[in-house]
């Protein structure tokens, strides 16, 4: 019995324009938005998108850790080397 691939969550394949204007009708209108898509379109693909949005989620809070760090090495560097 060969095991077929998982499917593709299509959220992650949109391009970032396209994710941005779900994230944001669906933050802007959180519950309400995700019962529309579980009545809509079912469990599966109501799964998929907030799977999607945890994933942009962590992936933005990494991006700002990363900044983060990158300006206060960069002040600290800045600091020493001035002393």
């Amino acid at each position: 019995m060969s095991q077929s691939p998982p499917p593709e969550n299509p959220f992650l394949t949109l391009s970032w324009i396209e994710f941005l204007a779900v994230q944001t009708l669906v933050i802007a209108f959180f519950p309400v938005s995700l019962a529309v898509v579980w009545l809509a379109f079912g469990l599966h693909t109501t799964k998929q998108l907030v799977r999607a949005l945890v994933v942009d989620w962590v992936q933005t809070l990494f991006v700002i850790l990363g900044l983060l760090a990158l300006l206060v090495g960069g002040l600290i560097w800045g600091i020493v080397s001035w002393l």
